[in-house]
């Protein structure tokens, strides 16, 4: 079976680890393969002088060899679990590391759950069959080797008796082997299919439950899982068929090598001690070659999981550019320049921007959906960079700066507020976690979230449930507005939602952004007519273009899309914002 390229890469930092742990094995093995040739001597002495005191000697020999074999098996095992369990746990972080890098278009493309289980079952499979089952192999094929070298040096004529079958076994070990690696990477994407079935179910709860549809994802669930388990069942029957097939081919063997060996004693081509040393080699050799077989199987599982697992990491990274620089000074001004952006080839989603966003501006975005609005937030937090144009900050070409120098000046708060597990003061703190119990308080007061907060079950250090979704919407959103407080940065990015909250909560949170922005530049994707109203400057898209842009007042005097959206075709505050103006 050929090594892949990325077992040695996951093995290569270890490799002290595995050396130790061969070393180990040899030894052992060794000290095992000795004890036949000392039965043989002893046995061939007692047989010509019948002097059972030799007994003892054999006894006491015996087991001083086995004494130093398992002090050798010890660290065969332990170092073995040492390596694999290391190796695996790197291989988890490497993998976890890469994910967090990853292309914004390529996380679209899979399903969290499908990475889930690559990264957690899949890893696992690779931990248990092939890196616990490394050293294992390697032991299991050393003494099986060491076994038939014995074997021919004590008698050729009957070891290669003994072995006429091995061809056979190859055989059959190659034919399963290939069928129980097929079946395997089946059941692995059905374990990612079932997976994602249960995140959508737990995600979409209140969905399920409201369209009564218990009963349907339950049919669904079952008719995944029954899948899944026709193909674990199925990798069943094939690794027993082997080892059924494998263990029937060496009693045919042992069979063999009793009635020649008998033929050989018998005609004195052999002497009775060659013939039981004969024996303890061939019983040594039944268990390693039955176990050599279980091994391979587990290789050929271990296989398609190492595929999986390579696929995650064969996606490209972003990278630094060579010579990118830390932001010094002022952020300065923001300006799209003759900006296109492409997300797959051909289709535009900017076309030739032209946007220049002044130190401490308030600049909102409108347009109908699809019109470039998100793109324009993608390409300044640089989740993805322009197909043609440039953007600069402060001048300077955003692809010539450090991403990570770039992201803490600016603050993002999405539309969708995300939170994390763990506590309120952990997810006010994740953009600054060595921030104190003072300074988060502080950001909660700016963003009216203190005072729920309190009357939480243990205040500050409540732990939230998934996405917390215990918390209104209204409250999660001042949780994302504390957070953003906290990094105290120089530029906003508000994804404002705003629309779906009852007028308390909405109050509150437009306070807590209009707190968020003060003094700060702030480019808002708008929602509301009343923060279109609040901006300094309102720059309307369509179909990827910037097709007005001026106040409030200027746009509504000139006409146009802007004042479409205005009269309530497209903004939520339409009829009461304009019998208000």
């Amino acid at each position: 079976m050929k090594v892949p390229p990325l077992l040695l890469e996951i093995i290569r930092p270890h490799r002290g680890l595995l050396a130790a742990a061969v070393a180990c094995v040899l030894a052992a093995t060794a000290a095992g393969l000795s004890v036949p040739l000392l039965f043989r001597d002893l046995v061939d002495r007692i047989a010509a002088t019948g002097d059972l005191r030799l007994l003892r000697q054999l006894a006491l020999v015996g087991l001083g060899v086995f004494f130093l074999r398992s002090v050798f098996l010890y660290g065969q095992i332990h170092l073995n679990f040492t390596f694999a369990h290391r190796a695996t746990a790197d291989l988890r972080e490497h993998l976890f590391a890469r994910v967090l890098r990853w292309p914004v278009e390529h996380l679209g493309g899979w399903h969290s759950a499908e990475v889930m289980s690559r990264a957690l079952q899949d890893t696992q499979l690779v931990h248990t069959h092939l890196l616990v089952g490394l050293v294992d192999f390697v032991a299991t094929a050393v003494t099986l080797l060491g076994t038939v070298v014995m074997l021919f040096v004590l008698d050729w004529r009957l070891a290669t008796a003994t072995f006429a079958i091995l061809p056979g076994t190859a055989l059959l070990a190659r034919h399963f082997g290939a069928q129980i690696q097929h079946s395997s990477a089946l059941a692995q994407q059905r374990v990612a299919e079932l997976a994602a079935r249960v995140r959508d179910v737990i995600a979409g709860a209140r969905v399920v439950r409201a369209f009564v549809q218990e009963r349907r994802e339950e049919r669904r669930f079952s008719s995944e899982n029954r899948r899944l388990l026709g193909e674990q069942l199925r990798i069943g029957r094939l690794v027993a068929l082997e080892v059924a097939a494998m263990s029937l081919a060496t009693a045919a063997g042992l069979i063999v090598f009793l009635w020649v060996g008998g033929q050989l004693v018998a005609g004195g081509l052999m002497t009775a001690g060659e013939l039981v040393a004969f024996i303890a080699y061939v019983a040594m050799a039944i268990e390693p070659g039955i176990s050599l077989t279980r091994l391979y199987s587990h290789a050929k599982q271990a296989a398609a999981a190492l595929e999986r697992v390579d696929e995650i990491l064969r996606v490209p990274v972003v990278s630094e550019p060579t010579g990118a620089r830390d932001l010094t000074g002022p952020l300065g001004e923001v300006a799209y320049e003759d900006v296109w952006l492409a997300y797959e080839p051909g289709r535009w989603a900017l076309r030739g921007v032209h946007l220049r966003i002044r130190p401490g501006e308030h600049v909102a975005l409108v347009g109908p959906s699809g019109a470039g609005k998100s793109s324009l937030v993608n390409l300044l937090l640089r989740f993805y960079d322009p197909t043609r144009g440039r953007l600069t900050v402060g001048g300077v070409d955003v692809r010539e700066i450090r991403t990570e120098s770039l992201r803490r000046r600016i603050a993002y708060v999405p539309q969708e507020t995300v939170l994390f597990a763990g506590t309120v003061r952990d997810n006010i703190a994740y953009g600054r976690p060595e921030a104190s119990l003072d300074e988060v308080v502080r950001a909660a007061v700016a963003a009216n979230a203190d005072g729920f907060i309190r009357q939480l079950p243990r205040g500050y250090d409540t732990p939230l449930d998934e996405a917390g979704l215990t918390l209104s919407g209204g409250q999660r959103q001042r949780i994302a507005i504390a957070r953003a407080l906290l990094t105290d940065p120089e530029l906003i990015v508000l994804d404002e939602a705003t629309s779906s909250l009852d007028t308390e909560s909405e109050a509150l949170v437009q306070e807590a952004i209009e707190r968020l922005m003060a003094g700060r530049t702030a480019l808002v994707i708008a929602h509301r007519l009343s923060t279109v109203r609040r901006a300094h400057r309102i720059v309307v898209l369509a179909e990827g273009r910037v097709v007005q842009e001026g106040t409030y007042d200027t746009l509504m005097a000139s006409g146009g899309l802007f004042r479409a959206l205005a009269e309530g075709q497209l903004l939520p505050e339409a009829a009461a914002g304009t019998a208000r103006g």
